[in-house]
């Protein structure tokens, strides 16, 4: 399994969950892809033990080599200020 994680500022609505609803703050995103294609986002806050499902998906990357570049697409949208 290949995995990337990456601490961010989350955006001004937060990051929303299936476990929780929207976190808020310093945050945490782990990102894995299975070797079929299965991506999975997890988001925690930053330094704690427990990760949430981010909401949506399921996911599946059709290149699992495409993993890296996404992960890093995915934080650059979330860490950014808002609008």
């Amino acid at each position: 399994m290949n995995e990337r994680y990456s601490l961010f500022r989350s955006p001004s609505g937060g990051v929303m969950t299936s476990e929780v609803g929207a976190i808020t703050g310093e945050l945490e995103l782990h990102s894995a892809i299975d070797e079929d294609g299965a991506l999975r986002l997890r988001v925690r806050y930053a330094g704690a033990d427990e990760w949430y499902t981010v909401e949506g998906g399921p996911y599946r990357l059709h290149d699992p080599r495409d993993h890296e570049v996404l992960h890093e697409i995915l934080v650059a949208m979330v860490d950014r200020p808002s609008a």
